[in-house]
């Protein structure tokens, strides 16, 4: 785990900018005469900047542990106000690019048009709106940070229901139950970070790369985990931050029967203490990007003959075959990609792996 640098999202933001760019130009342009020095220059200019943004992020500092602030027997008060996490638009830019992908491969082997033509790029179109739809509903946050917003202004006003902990081990429980089809099995992963006062024990779960995050910066660590002074109005699993002793925050969600006890006097909060979000790291994952990018780039070199000698000299047939073929090695990779975010656990702090079953099935 690697610490994100100014040349890492540079070099990320111009790889993403370069390739919305090309796609953008088969619509843009879509008459221009070949050779398209335009799309495969903005196509070129996205595969330098993502080999160095690749290289950059493999030669970042490592991530570290935070160093704790003040004197050891000094407890910092709770602060007045605490940060919302940020929203990672890198990779959220990255998805909406991929998903678009097929749509302009479609429209460039179009060609001059024709009913058919039209026919095709109007039905990967409604596939195209379908599947944003479904990946926004999938990865939404929106619930989440609405209890976030909850917890922020609780602090705002004053008071916050706290107590001390540690900071303990990062886990990933996997959780069997029935699948969709007869004999299958479905997995649900989970993951938290350990929090622990004496003998009891806190959860504060999040995605993995946060939870994994949190768990190298404070390793071993004292601090502050408060949720909101209005828990009994919120439904559910609630928000909850902890605070380090060194002034960064992770947020996260927690069970409201493990902080019952807590939740019945509120703490006084610093209003000039100041926290800060815990430091970004730099996003590249081999088993993740290296099948992202390989697939791109494979997608760019099949179609590059469209766009050179473009549909005045290659045969219709061609044309949909070279660009439905670069649509599916995007696809491929996309999904691959996908499936070894899901499986890959980030690397730094050493894991918890636990299983646990359904009833019903164990």
């Amino acid at each position: 785990m690697r610490r994100s640098t100014l040349i890492t999202r540079a070099l990320g933001s111009v790889a993403l900018a370069c390739a919305a760019v090309a796609l953008a130009l088969v619509f843009v342009h879509f008459d221009a005469p070949a050779p398209r020095w335009d799309i495969l220059s903005a196509l070129g200019a996205a595969a330098v900047a993502a080999g160095g943004w690749v290289l950059a992020c493999l030669a970042a500092p490592r991530f570290t542990r935070a160093r704790s602030a003040g004197r050891p027997s000094a407890v910092p008060p709770l602060p007045g106000r605490l940060p919302l996490p940020a929203r990672d638009t890198g990779r959220t830019t990255g998805a909406i690019i991929l998903l678009l992908t097929p749509l302009s491969l479609a429209r460039l082997s179009a060609g001059a048009g024709g009913v058919l033509s039209g026919v095709v790029v109007l039905v990967v179109i409604v596939v195209t709106l379908k599947a944003l739809l479904f990946a926004r509903r999938q990865v939404s946050e929106a619930e989440t940070r609405r209890k976030f917003r909850v917890l922020t202004a609780d602090a705002g006003g004053g008071e916050l229901h706290a107590a001390r902990v540690l900071v303990g081990e990062p886990v990933r429980m996997r959780f069997l139950n029935r699948g969709d089809r007869p004999g299958e099995q479905d997995v649900t992963q989970y993951h938290w970070l350990v929090l622990r006062d004496g003998g009891h024990e806190f959860r504060l779960s999040g995605p993995p790369e946060e939870v994994g995050r949190a768990a190298v910066r404070f390793a071993g660590q004292e601090g502050w985990i408060c949720w909101p002074r209005r828990w009994k109005l919120i439904e559910g699993e609630l928000p909850a931050a902890f605070v380090a002793d060194s002034g960064e925050v992770f947020m996260g969600l927690a069970d409201p029967d493990e902080a019952r006890r807590y939740l019945t006097a509120t703490q006084p909060l610093r209003a000039d203490r100041t926290v800060r979000r815990l430091p970004r790291t730099a996003k590249f994952s081999a088993p993740v990007h290296a099948r992202i990018l390989g697939g791109a780039l494979l997608a760019a070199l099949i179609v590059s003959p469209v766009l050179y000698w473009g549909p005045a000299h290659l045969p219709g047939v061609v044309d949909w075959l070279l660009c439905t073929l670069a649509a599916v090695a995007v696809g491929i990779s996309a999904l691959k990609g996908t499936g070894a975010a899901n499986q890959a656990l980030p690397d730094g702090p050493s894991w918890t792996v636990s299983e646990e079953s359904d009833p019903s099935i164990a």
